[in-house]
């Protein structure tokens, strides 16, 4: 990054995995623009009470700011985009975390998963977590990055998932909008080479966060198992700093000439080409 403390927006930044980055990118000093659905959103894995809560746990918390909207909706997103560029003035970086595998509405983005997301979803319930993915996603790259063109320099960071890599039965709806994440990462990063935009992607598998850790009840044996794993990191599950780390790598002068490219987060356990 060309400042010292560059603007970084990050999407679903209020919990989860966008928690986690946020609190890591923030101990830098970086001034970060977190956008979530409504202020409520924060709330949902039980990682924070409040929004003072997440500001009161970021670092040079100052540097924080916090903007709320549905993702979903395009012309919504323009407007808040408007606003953070009259604030900010321009956007250094941007990280999509928002999504998730979830089919409900509500303002605090929970919901609950698809009764059965497999080939036989329901129709609404599939383009509830399709839109909540993709739409997401897709509606933010459409407003950063002319922001990003007019200044001919930005990093742009999307989140996939390592189900949208492979055939998965039992997450049709969830995987089938990741894995367009992943071809929306690889033509934006085509797109924007001409004004030096970086564009990547990371898929991660099973991360320790709020959300991984309350579905334990419904998780099987051998994922249990895989939990108590210390000695052998490779053979158990991620954790949250593993993707802030890489987050900040795609982020930062580390990585000038990577674009266009998927990084899949899960200790080596899938081999074979993203």
């Amino acid at each position: 990054m060309p400042r010292n403390k560059p603007n970084i927006v990050i999407t679903g930044g209020t919990r989860g995995l966008g928690f986690y980055t946020a609190k890591y990118l923030s101990k830098l000093g970086w001034n970060l623009i977190i956008i979530d659905i409504s202020p409520r959103a924060c709330s949902v894995y039980k990682e924070n009470k409040n929004i003072k809560e997440v500001q009161s746990k970021l670092s040079n918390n100052n540097n924080v700011n916090f903007y709320f909207g549905d993702l979903t909706k395009e012309q919504k997103i323009k407007k808040l985009f408007k606003k953070i560029i009259k604030k900010h003035k321009t956007i250094d970086g941007l990280v999509t975390f928002a999504g998730g595998d979830i089919s409900g509405k509500d303002k605090k983005a929970s919901g609950g998963k698809a009764k059965e997301n497999n080939l036989f979803v329901k129709k609404e319930e599939f383009s509830n977590i399709f839109e909540r993915n993709f739409l997401s996603t897709f509606f933010t790259l459409r407003s950063c990055i002319p922001i990003m063109k007019k200044e001919k320099k930005g990093r742009i960071v999307t989140i996939s998932s390592v189900l949208g890599t492979f055939g998965s039965h039992h997450e049709y709806a969830y995987a089938a909008s990741k894995s367009t994440i992943l071809h929306l990462t690889r033509a934006s990063a085509n797109y924007c080479r001409e004004w030096n935009i970086n564009v990547n992607c990371i898929a991660p598998s099973g991360i320790t966060s709020g959300r991984f850790l309350k579905t334990m009840k419904s998780r099987s044996k051998h994922d249990l198992k895989r939990l108590e794993q210390k000695k052998n990191r490779l053979l158990g599950f991620g954790y949250p700093e593993d993707v802030a780390k890489c987050v900040y790598f795609l982020l930062s002068d580390l990585s000038p000439f990577i674009s266009g490219q998927v990084i899949r987060l899960d200790g080596g356990e899938l081999s074979t080409p993203v």
